[in-house]
């Protein structure tokens, strides 16, 4: 069993690690869920790199009050662009998901965030099969 480095964890908080490995996770199924991430008014977590671009945090709070959804992605879009020239972080994968289901089953919806709610889906009756169906999600 491998224990997790508590005093490495602390040392990228603190921002006194000049490079580390780190994830984000989406709790919600909106591009600002990333965004904020790199945000320098936000502290450790989740600005762990200390990013911090005076253009960028302005495009953040434009795209934080901002009704038009075209509009709200071009914002988006430009912050992308910051982050991909400056770089405070090397993006190495995307997580994959990959679903079984089957022609028996009704009711399943995959979605973004990959929460599957089973209360919902219903195996359909009187029916078998050995026919199973592949989706595959880059998340």
């Amino acid at each position: 069993m491998k224990f997790v480095n508590f005093k490495c964890r602390s040392q990228v908080r603190n921002g006194k690690i000049l490079f580390f490995r780190g994830s984000w996770l989406a709790d919600y199924p909106d591009a600002e869920n990333y965004l904020t991430v790199f945000y320098s008014k936000n502290p450790a977590p989740p600005n762990y790199t200390r990013f911090k671009n005076a253009e960028y945090d302005r495009l953040y709070e434009a795209s934080l009050i901002c009704k038009d959804e075209k509009e709200r992605f071009q914002l988006y879009q430009r912050m992308e662009k910051i982050l991909v020239e400056e770089s405070p972080v090397i993006f190495l994968y995307y997580d994959a998901i990959t679903n079984f289901t089957s022609p028996m089953i009704k009711d399943y919806m995959p979605n973004p965030l990959n929460l599957l709610k089973v209360k919902y889906i219903k195996k359909i009756a009187g029916t078998q099969s050995s026919d199973i169906h592949v989706e595959r999600f880059l998340l």
